[in-house]
């Protein structure tokens, strides 16, 4: 938050003259001077969200999957075209010996080898992306690949302390962007471990507009959903003040008393900050005219914020 405008500061001076700053608990503010600076409060908002648990996120490189996927595509179709040459020579050979047999041979043992190839690219598939790729269909691939390279489609490696929470994961929220941040998809675990945490990972698919956010290699926090839900309060945006570092907001404490109190991890909401303690329901706090509180409240006009 900025500080106050010049106007305002002018403003504070005469409220940090009208306030009583020796209560303790805070600042009183006469009635007409709440009214002449339009302070307004407003009750915060019993809520309930789902629980999380907070992770840590990189996004990955899509090239070597990319290449992979080429690679599983072109050897597929050589397969494809093998196995039926190898058939063409068995059928020949068999019906009158218009292909030699060692000919028959080589034509099986090519057909052989190409399958084989496909067999180790999909290994290659659940042992460098995981079990929630390797096992997607071919058109599922297809169209994970082809968001990937068109930017509406990110991977994103998310690790926890000691996997915290990510058994049975099953969304992930990213902090990128504006608003609620990027919502990704748990695909399924990780085949490369994050030593500093600990933890195995999951591969998580992000979707939609903010996946062109996900530049490879960005690293942001990131919060697992988990099943159980957390009930909490929603605390409007109006009403914060940022001061030494942390989030405070001016809790009314009666019709001329204001109370100012930190936010205990607060989580970012579209509207507010989710706390989960801190406040009980029909707590009102300030939610125009915050910073002139915090003016008279320090004593002197000007305050930084």
């Amino acid at each position: 938050m900025t500080g106050p405008a010049p106007t305002a500061i002018a403003i504070a001076l005469c409220l940090s003259l009208l306030a009583d700053t020796s209560w303790a608990a805070g600042v009183r503010i006469s009635a007409a001077v709440q009214h002449s600076l339009g302070i307004v409060s407003q009750r915060v908002t019993v809520a309930r969200r789902a629980g999380e648990v907070d992770a840590f996120a990189k996004v990955l490189d899509p090239e070597p999957l990319v290449q992979l996927e080429s690679d599983l595509e072109t050897a597929v179709a050589a397969a494809a075209a093998s196995r039926a040459e190898a058939e063409r020579a068995q059928a020949l050979h068999a019906g009158g010996g218009a292909v030699a047999a060692k000919d028959m041979e080589a034509a099986v043992a090519q057909a052989r080898a190409d399958a084989l190839k496909v067999d180790m690219l999909r290994h290659r598939l659940d042992l460098e992306w995981g079990p929630g790729v390797g096992r997607m269909s071919e058109a599922a691939r297809m169209r994970l690949v082809h968001g990937l390279v068109a930017g509406s489609i990110a991977l994103v490696h998310v690790d926890t302390h000691n996997n915290d929470g990510q058994a049975g994961a099953r969304f992930v929220k990213i902090d990128v962007g504006d608003g609620d941040g990027a919502r990704g998809v748990v695909l399924g675990p990780a085949r490369a471990a994050e030593p500093r945490l600990q933890s195995s990972g999951l591969i998580v698919e992000v979707a939609g507009p903010t996946a062109i956010l996900l530049s490879v290699g960005l690293t942001q926090s990131a919060h697992i959903e988990t099943k159980g839900d957390e009930d909490g309060f929603l605390v409007p945006n109006g009403a914060i003040i940022r001061f030494r570092g942390s989030d405070w907001v001016y809790v009314r404490a009666g019709p001329l008393a204001f109370e100012r109190r930190m936010l205990e991890d607060p989580i970012p909401e579209a509207d507010g900050f989710f706390v989960r303690k801190g406040f009980a329901a029909g707590d009102e706090v300030v939610t125009t005219g915050a910073a002139m509180v915090f003016t008279a409240e320090q004593g002197q006009p000007g305050a930084a914020l």
